[in-house]
């Protein structure tokens, strides 16, 4: 049995090598060892063989399945054009409009970041034709910077008003491109399906020539220009056919008009899109409104015709909507479309358009436009396959022919790959299986899934859904189909989530590639049965990292036919695009996300932070996790499982002399600075500094590089340093704190005398170097307190002798410094004292010294000591004796005869003393004392 198993899934591996060409070994992103991005495909059918019924067309499929191959591993950047096509009409409401120019806005910031100089871009505004004064053409200004701050102000300046045309606005955007070299793209925002249009369209009309019997008048048919508009009644429309006289309008109230100019409308710009893949112009659309506003449907198809996708905008998404498509256009991409002829089939073979295949004017080639970005640093692009519903209205062989035209990621020309099947088209065939696939994400759409954090959920999952209906024409012939099994390659980072309601469901992985397997083992078809029995089954499935435009490749059914044998069908792929981002909240309306390309941008309200590869050491893979470190790191994990950490907040050490980190809160003696050490990941970000010091408070005050702050002020400082931008995370600020002791250096004393007599005083002056030194406490101390003293700098001579008087730091530094001084013994008598004025005025609580109100004579008195001050009236002046100084407080209103007695005596030892009267008043109210201040100082 284990034998049989492997030879089966053998076969089931050779029909996918068949299936896919060359692309076995890279399908769903395997490395590639070529370091040039270079295409290739391949053409198959559903079923080599398909039945005709008696009465109808045999219905195929022919699936061409694009393979890049390949890497780029250096930004390849060629010079891009890009015109944004503005739509301006009456339904662009003021907060949608200003919601669409800040959309704009964050696209034109994007493309300035990384302008190529040789880039190109235009504006095209548009209402119900396009608003001609404000159309912005390429290279108005040679600076494409200037250029792109010209199409910002241009748009800034936009109004709302009028119908909505697609057509003269993707004309008038399509007539600036004139380089084919050059990549090409249309990022087109609307808010509405389109209402009026401008085309050309053969109109028969009577010409007629002379007058009376010699008038002539016959039929003629010419491309004329016809006008048609709808009404928002939904039932008024109006044609205008530009004949060469003059225009004719006719105006209708009629539904069945409506919806036949409805479809004109439609198909003029279907048209345009179609001319717009042909010159490998890649459109990229925005339905900037609800489902009764926009039809997202149309504007995929016009899309997806010209190589380009379509998305769904809101006022949340459409800045990031606009940054993708942005992004989109910086990658490197090869471009060209894929041409299959059908003139050789005699009108049995038709091709029926489908959103990316499309047929020119006379049906006599079918085209897909493609467009396939590479993802720098990172493996090829999953190939993807895109199918083709083909009708054959006779039997016979048919033999397809595709060529593949394009132009690799510099914009060169390549030289056209053909590739060609056979298909055969009888009465009767082997049963085959025919089906639908269908994506349906569980909570979010399957183009819009997210994974929270690190954590897998519903929000990243979604369903595939199978429908399956056994068809074919085997005439009278017996038999059944059983052992049914639907095979389903999964692409790289999309796994099967186990569920016990699908125990059918197993998974296997063959060469690397997994595959997903749903088993039908009580199904057998009989051969009755066939084209109305249906059959269906489901998978769970898994996005595990961020990705973009991912399809899910077409599954095959293998069954057993009684009558033929082991046989395969394959199914149409999905139409829809798998595409998850990583997000991680900030807060309700602030997440970060990282996408395929490895970045990380940080959305809030009004603004987009975004990273780069370069600057932040983020890697060029997909982005599996995001996790917070803390309150200010971001750990990005990759789908190769390393992480990378990027800071929300900045990194801030301080730096001793030395350079040496300091921990915050820590005592310093040396001057430090503080330094930013990590810098905030993204695009743009500022830095500002504030410090907190009692002498040194700042206001913030702006940081640019080296990003160093020096701290020269002491005590305690409080630094706070602030980021803005980028993937700033809440206020962005990070604080350090330190306690700076500045330390004395060095003392120097000034002029001093360095002969003192006995009884003399002398302060020696001295310098703290540096002045603003924190701790400025100093000791004085006397090698001989006998001889003098010294307090505070203060020195006083007590007898005759030699001595050191030393002052010292106390601040640990030990610096000090030494005057040394000799005290003599000069004696010179007291002859007398004199008060300096007869009348002294004070008032009352006022207290005064009185020798300072004294005059000794001679000056030079050694003795000028006072025994005794006596008040005649000390209930009006009371005389106080402090520490061997005398001074009088007034204590009331009155007079008193103060009289100061010398401790010295006269030759004769008689008293030396003086008087003086001492007049107390009342304070003045006015704050003045006594007579207007008289006899005071």
């Amino acid at each position: 049995m284990a034998e049989k198993r492997k030879i089966w899934w053998l076969f089931i591996a050779l029909f996918f090598s068949f299936y896919l060409g060359d692309a076995t070994n890279i399908v769903f992103g395997e490395s590639n060892d070529s370091n040039n991005a270079t295409l290739d495909f391949t053409i198959t059918s559903s079923q080599l063989e398909y039945a005709k019924p008696p009465n109808g067309d045999a219905q195929g499929r022919l699936d061409v399945t694009l393979i890049p191959k390949g890497r780029v591993d250096n930004i390849v950047r060629p010079p891009i054009d890009v015109v944004f096509v503005f739509d301006v009409s009456g339904s662009m409401t003021p907060l949608k409009l200003q919601s669409a120019k800040y959309a704009l806005q964050s696209a034109i910031d994007y493309f300035k970041a990384n302008a190529n100089p040789n880039d190109r871009f235009a504006l095209v505004p548009f209402s119900d034709t396009v608003v001609v004064n404000k159309v912005v053409p390429f290279s108005v200004q040679q600076d494409v910077k200037e250029q792109l701050d010209l199409i910002s102000r241009t748009a800034n300046s936009l109004t709302a008003d009028g119908g909505t045309n697609y057509t003269q606005a993707l004309q008038q955007a399509q007539s600036f491109f004139n380089d084919p070299t050059r990549k090409k793209y249309i990022i087109f925002l609307t808010d509405g399906m389109p209402t009026v249009s401008i085309a050309k369209e053969p109109i028969t009309y009577k010409v007629c020539e002379g007058i009376l019997f010699w008038r002539t008048c016959k039929q003629v048919t010419e491309d004329l220009d016809v006008q048609y508009i709808l009404y928002s009644n939904g039932i008024t429309a109006a044609r205008t056919i530009y004949y060469p006289d003059e225009p004719e309008t006719k105006t209708y109230w009629d539904r069945t008009k409506y919806r036949e100019f409805e479809e004109k409308i439609r198909l003029h710009g279907t048209n345009i899109a179609k001319t717009l893949g042909m010159n490998n112009i890649t459109l990229y659309s925005i339905g900037f409104g609800n489902n009764q506003e926009v039809d997202m449907g149309y504007l995929e198809k016009l899309s997806s015709t010209a190589g380009g996708q379509a998305k769904k905008g809101t006022p949340q998404n459409l800045t990031e909507i606009f940054q993708q498509f942005s992004k989109l256009a910086n990658d490197p991409v090869l471009s060209g479309t894929i041409k299959i002829p059908l003139t050789s089939f005699g009108g049995n073979v038709e091709i029926v358009e489908t959103d990316q295949v499309w047929l020119d004017d006379k049906k006599e080639n079918a085209y897909i436009t493609l467009s396939i970005p590479y993802k720098v640093g990172q493996p090829a692009p999953p190939p993807f396959t895109v199918s083709i519903p083909v009708r054959f209205k006779a039997k016979g062989e048919y033999t397809f022919t595709a060529e593949l035209a394009y132009r690799d990621v510099y914009g060169v020309e390549q030289a056209p790959i053909t590739k060609s099947v056979k298909v055969v088209v009888k009465d009767e065939v082997p049963p085959s299986f025919d089906g639908t696939v269908t994506l349906e994400g569980i909570t979010r759409d399957v183009d819009d899934l997210v994974k929270f954090g690190n954590t897998d959920g519903d929000s990243n999952r979604f369903k595939a859904r199978y429908s399956l209906t056994a068809v074919g024409y085997v005439g009278n012939a017996s038999g059944n189909i059983s052992n049914i099994k639907l095979i389903q390659p999964l692409p790289d980072g999309i796994t099967v989530v186990p569920s016990p309601n699908a125990p059918n469901v197993t998974v296997r992985t063959e060469n690397g590639v997994q595959y997903a397997e749903i088993a039908f083992p009580n199904t057998v078809i009989d051969y009755k049965q066939l084209n109305n029995n249906e059959i269906t089954g489901e998978i769970t499935l898994q996005a595990n990292w961020a990705m973009e435009n991912v399809q899910l490749p077409p599954a095959v059914v293998s069954f057993q036919d009684s009558k033929y044998g082991a046989r395969t069908s394959s199914l149409k792929a999905p139409s829809q695009r798998i595409e998850m981002k990583v997000r991680l909240h900030e807060s309700t309306d602030m997440y970060y996300e990282g996408d395929g390309r490895g970045l990380i941008t940080k959305k809030e309200p009004n603004r987009l932070g975004r990273t780069n590869h370069s600057h932040d050491g983020l890697l060029m893979l997909p982005v599996k996790a995001l996790q917070f470190q803390g309150d200010d790191v971001l750990l990005v994990t990759y789908n190769n499982s390393e992480t990378v950490a990027l800071y929300l907040k900045p990194r801030v050490a301080i730096i001793a002399e030395d350079g040496q980190p300091i921990p915050s809160g820590a005592t310093v003696t040396q001057p430090v600075t503080v330094k930013v050490t990590g810098r905030v990941a993204g695009e743009g970000v500022t830095y500002e500094y504030k410090v907190e010091n009692s002498k040194q408070s700042s206001d913030w005050t702006s940081l640019s590089s080296p990003y160093e702050i020096p701290i020269t002020s002491d005590g305690t400082s409080t630094i706070y340093v602030k980021s803005k931008g980028g993937l700033t995370k809440g206020d962005g600020i990070t604080t350090v704190s330190l306690t700076y002791i500045k330390l004395i250096r060095q003392l120097t004393l000034g002029n001093y005398k360095q002969t003192m007599e006995i009884g003399e005083t002398l302060t020696i002056p001295v310098t703290i170097v540096p002045s603003d030194a924190t701790n400025q406490t100093l000791e004085w101390i006397s090698s001989n307190p006998d001889v003098a003293t010294v307090d505070q700098g203060k020195v006083v001579a007590i007898r005759p002798g030699t001595v050191e008087i030393t002052v010292r730091a106390m601040d640990g530094s030990n610096v000090s410094a030494t005057a040394t001084i000799t005290v003599i013994d000069p004696f010179v008598p007291l002859e007398a004292i004199r008060f300096q004025q007869e009348v002294l005025y004070m008032t009352v609580g006022e207290e005064l010294d009185i020798e300072s109100q004294l005059t000794f004579i001679p000056s030079n008195a050694t003795d000028k000591r006072l025994d005794s001050v006596q008040s005649s009236a000390p209930e009006y002046v009371e005389v106080r004796p402090q520490q061997g100084k005398w001074s009088i407080v007034a204590k009331d209103v009155g007079y008193s005869t103060i009289t100061a007695i010398a401790k010295a005596k006269t030759k004769d030892g008689q008293e030396i003393k003086d008087s003086i009267t001492v007049i107390v008043q009342e304070k003045s109210s006015s704050g003045s004392d006594g007579e207007s201040g008289k006899n005071r100082w």
